[in-house]
């Protein structure tokens, strides 16, 4: 048996054990005969981010797309049949919407809208607006554990305050009068899963008759039922996101009680739909003829303002009809995912390292055993067996390769972030300044995580997507045993290398131009010639184009032609090759069309000219299937310029690098891919090119992971040098392949558990041209022998950093440097070693 298969059995007999234990938690195993006919979008992939959207079925799919193709339907806003019966069906959607949370169709409504967030602005724009005639402004009440939808209406409100469940239950507990105001919270944490007590609501109305309630249920109905049957206290409004239940439509909802709903008549917008006179005038009314009346029917009929999604719509009721006829209802969905949830927790609780050391911190006040209070959604950070943290980039880094999908980062959930990662509104504001922004790799800083990883269970979710995560889990992170790749501290057998390769990419994220072994080529502190010199940036958002997001860039293969000064780009998409001026000064360039835009790399905003000529545009845009063109970094740039990153030990002040990542130049020791490729060689895995790193220099070390000791590399012919300054962070690109531009999991996999140091996983070094002349340039080519200069191999100082050994080998890292983009030491031997 394998033990991914001995796993498996282990928390099959657990999740047994569950459903005995706890009788709300029960699998439900008929998912497991369906999911494959259902779900084939699953296939090979561990889908564990419900909470963001769950996964529409196959026949769902197959429903819409036929009730479509059979029926004519109209524009609801017309009389014509096929009109009528458009709203016909929308009005049947609308009452099977309802009885899906037993509210009664007496006493809600329920409008239809974009998303959740949608739902909530529709509330916020209203009290906003509430007439002068009675009070301006109002109070707004925000529960800590917000999705950032509610914690935004706090800019609409006149005073605004978040409070915590402890304070909450207070305010809705205690009496006010003569108040107005609207308070807001999550059945369901977004963030965490926790869940809060729905029966603030109807104990707020009751106590202070001047205050409303905003429920965010986008958390909840995923998996769980919500009960609106009790109208005296049923939340005054409910915002809902239904492809987080069904999958699809892309449709949101906000249900709304009918009693509480004469507030939203305030928001001052109409559209098309809602008004049942209205006159194209700007001046003032008279007072027995305004200009414009809004219905006053449902809230429906004055909110939803123009053509309603009238095919989502549609799509709705047949989501609603196929989620019944697999599911049952929501109740055993809820069972379902409360089994497997709880299989998760215990299982990531019961996992600790070979030294005993928890390897996880679960950000949850409760057991998810009990269904009132937590959901199947957990956020956590793991730890390394000394406790320190990893960051959940490189788990998300990791995850991907294994075809694992969840969720990192701050999850939209500022509140949350602050309470669990214990972050005061001090170091918040700090993190910003120092660069921290939505989305970016800052994943720790100053010592403490900046958010967390997130995997969420759904109606399809099964017991084989546990075992997978969990194996997931152990075969990254628990540590068992201690094991090194280390470089021996034995002298070295040479004190000399050759440069056996040389490349340049031309066009940043695309192919390699290799330059041809006669062929001297010119080197500068900001590295090679033409070296990243242009980029591929997206029509629509203006971003900078990369590989990992787009493959088949490796797939344009660039050739520079120094004698024409010609960029000549060939593709196996194009018929034709694009041929594009190097130099800016040549008359033939007249006739191309540039234009300056602003965009992005690794977070930093660079100006660079893009070429706007249709026939450029579009030969990228076939070769890539993506509205992409051609831009190019000027030799002058007018304020957007970039230099070298400061984690990088800076050898001669700011150095620039352009469109280039980190640093000017990148160095591997071909040697050191063969222990690599041993390991893989072992699992069955596919062996690595050395050509998926990218590099620009690649040397013929004296042994495997000997870069690890240098200082510099120094030109025989005179007294220029390539000086390193430090490891390369790699990501998940490296396993795109070069060739084909398919990608597999090697080498990342083998890499992140044998290179790896302060959870971030390195190969190669980055580097600059020091030059001996004042034109700060210099010639490089294939064979050219460099001597090396080691640095410092004193290892009896280790105050500052960790160290291991194995045999005659020492490995020390820096431990004191800032967790955010830690630096490896250039005094140590700069070895990767972790425990697994």
């Amino acid at each position: 048996m394998t033990e991914y298969t001995v796993l498996k059995a282990g928390l099959k007999k657990q999740l047994e054990e569950i459903e005995r234990l706890y009788p709300d938690a029960s699998y439900n195993a008929q998912v497991e005969e369906f999911r494959e006919q259902e779900y084939p979008q699953l296939n090979g992939i561990t889908y564990l981010d419900h909470a963001a959207t769950t996964l529409y079925s196959s026949s769902l799919i197959d429903a819409v797309s036929s009730d479509l193709k059979k029926t004519l339907f109209g524009n609801p806003h017309s009389l014509s049949p096929s009109s009528l019966e458009t709203t016909r069906r929308i009005q049947d959607t609308r009452v099977r919407v309802l009885q899906l949370f037993n509210a009664d169709p007496e006493h809600f409504d329920v409008v239809f809208c974009g998303n959740t967030t949608a739902a909530i602005k529709l509330v916020a724009h209203a009290f906003a607006a509430r007439p002068n005639n009675v009070g301006s402004g109002f109070q707004y009440k925000v529960h800590e554990d917000s999705h950032t939808s509610l914690v935004g209406i706090r800019q609409m409100a006149t005073d605004s305050q978040a409070l915590s469940s402890y304070q909450m239950d207070a305010f809705v507990s205690s009496k006010g009068t003569d108040e107005f105001g609207l308070m807001a919270y999550p059945a369901q944490s977004n963030m965490t899963g926790q869940r809060y007590p729905l029966s603030w609501a109807g104990t707020l109305r009751q106590n202070r008759p001047g205050w409303y309630t905003l429920l965010d249920a986008a958390g909840l109905v995923t998996t769980s039922p919500l009960d609106l049957s009790n109208v005296s206290t049923a939340p005054d409004f409910v915002a809902l996101s239904f492809y987080k239940i069904f999958g699809y439509p892309d449709l949101g909802g906000l249900i709304v009680r009918k009693a509480s709903s004469s507030i939203l008549q305030s928001r001052k917008y109409f559209g098309g739909g809602t008004v049942s006179f209205v006159m194209n005038l700007f001046d003032h009314p008279s007072n027995d003829l305004p200009h414009a009346v809004r219905k006053s029917g449902d809230p429906h009929e004055y909110l939803e303002d123009g053509t309603v999604p009238f095919h989502s719509i549609i799509a709705l009721d047949h989501a609603i009809s196929n989620h019944s006829r697999l599911y049952g209802n929501f109740k055993k969905i809820s069972q379902h995912t409360q089994a497997l949830g709880t299989l998760v927790f215990k299982s990531l609780k019961a996992r600790k390292h070979v030294n005993g050391a928890s390897i996880v911190d679960i950000y949850t006040d409760n057991h998810p055993s009990h269904l009132t209070s937590q959901g199947a959604t957990f956020a956590f950070n793991l730890r390394k067996s000394d406790g320190s943290l990893v960051g959940f980039n490189d788990v998300l880094k990791l995850a991907s390769v294994r075809d694992i999908h969840l969720r990192t980062g701050g999850l939209c959930n500022p509140g949350g972030v602050m309470k669990w990662m214990d972050l005061s509104a001090q170091e918040m504001r700090k993190n910003f300044a120092e660069g921290k922004r939505c989305g970016d790799e800052w994943d720790l800083m100053n010592g403490k995580p900046t958010g967390a990883v997130r995997v969420s269970l759904g109606a399809m979710s099964t017991l084989d997507d546990v075992a997978r995560f969990i194996s997931f889990i152990d075969e990254f992170y628990v540590e068992k045993t201690v094991s090194c790749i280390a470089t021996e501290l034995f002298p070295p057998s040479s004190n000399t290398t050759k440069i056996s390769k040389i490349s340049i990419y031309p066009i940043k994220s695309c192919a390699a131009f290799d330059i041809p072994p006669s062929k001297p080529w010119k080197i500068m502190t900001q590295g090679l010639e033409y070296d990243r010199e242009f980029c591929l940036i997206h029509q629509g958002t203006g971003k900078v184009m990369d590989m990992k997001m787009y493959p088949k860039m490796a797939l344009i293969r660039p050739f520079i032609d120094l004698k024409t000064q010609t960029l000549s780009i060939s593709c196996k998409q194009a018929s034709t090759a694009l041929r594009i001026p190097l130099d800016e000064s040549l008359p033939t360039h007249s006739y191309l069309i540039t234009k300056k835009c602003n965009s992005k790399v690794c977070g930093d905003t660079v100006v660079v000219q893009a070429y706007s000529e249709k026939r450029i545009s579009e030969w990228f845009s076939d070769a890539l299937g993506v509205p992409c063109t051609i831009a190019r970094y000027p030799s002058a740039p007018d304020g957007g310029g970039r230099y070298m990153k400061n984690h990088l030990r800076q050898a001669n002040g700011e150095i620039p690098i352009a469109l280039r990542n980190e640093s000017p130049i990148l160095i591997v020791n071909r040697k050191s891919l063969d222990p690599i490729n041993e390991v893989i060689s072992t699992t069955g895995g596919k062996l690595s090119d050395i050509s998926v790193f990218r590099s620009n220099i690649i040397v013929d070390g004296p042994q495997p992971f000997d870069e690890d000791k240098w200082l510099e590399l120094g030109f025989r012919n005179s007294n220029s040098t390539i000086q390193l300054l430090g490891p390369c962070r790699r990501c998940h690109m490296i396993c795109i392949d070069q060739a084909t531009s398919e990608r597999s999991p090697e080498p990342f996999v083998t890499l992140s558990k044998l290179r790896t140091i302060n959870g971030k996983i390195y190969f190669g070094q980055h580097a600059t041209f020091i030059c001996d002349s004042d034109e700060q340039t210099g010639s490089i080519q294939i064979g050219d022998e460099v001597d090396i200069n080691y640095i410092d191999l004193d290892t009896s100082d280790t105050d500052s950093g960790e160290s291991c050994s194995s045999g005659n080998t020492a490995i020390t890292v820096d431990t004191t440097a800032d967790t955010a983009e830690p630096a490896v030491k250039q005094e140590a031997a700069r070895t990767s070693c972790i425990l697994q």
